[in-house]
């Protein structure tokens, strides 16, 4: 099975905006990136250069967000997410990037179920698919998606 590529590290040490610069440099690339604006977690999404507001305010009313921890995130952003994704792995690319893979989708929610779709089918991929994974669940994150020595792994200080 087809290896895929991690970038790891702390979390708030730059992994995302080092990805979005050399990203920009790649001409057959797409994905999605979650930078963190004005302390607002967003996606933006490479190819339609998208950015949608994914962190939800607190005092926010309706059932409509995922709650993890302190954060409130947008249930219709992380869909549209969802089919950005599985849009992009039908394409033929050198590159697709997920940024980032978290506790969330660790618990089946987020950008689930299509990380594991796109994860489970990557042989029919083209190119390569490069995920961003903190390195505090790095060994949780392998072991959800079976990856053990099919992987190749960046790690950013």
């Amino acid at each position: 099975m087809k290896k895929i590529s991690i970038i790891t590290g702390p979390i708030r040490t730059g992994k995302t905006t080092r990805l979005m610069h050399w990203a920009s440099t790649q001409k057959s690339i797409e994905g999605l990136f979650q930078p963190v604006i004005d302390e607002k977690r967003f996606i933006y999404h490479t190819s339609s250069r998208t950015l949608k507001m994914l962190e939800v305010p607190k005092n926010s009313d309706g059932d409509n967000f995922i709650e993890i921890g302190n954060y409130r995130f947008s249930r219709e952003v992380f869909n549209w997410g969802q089919s950005v994704l599985l849009n992009a792995i039908k394409k033929d690319l050198d590159w697709l990037v997920i940024d980032e893979i978290g506790p969330l989708e660790l618990e089946g929610s987020g950008l689930e179920p299509a990380i594991s779709e796109i994860l489970k089918d990557r042989d029919s991929f083209k190119g390569e698919i490069l995920c961003v994974v903190r390195d505090s669940i790095m060994e949780r994150f392998l072991e959800h998606y079976k990856l053990h020595s099919k992987f190749q792994l960046f790690v950013l200080p």
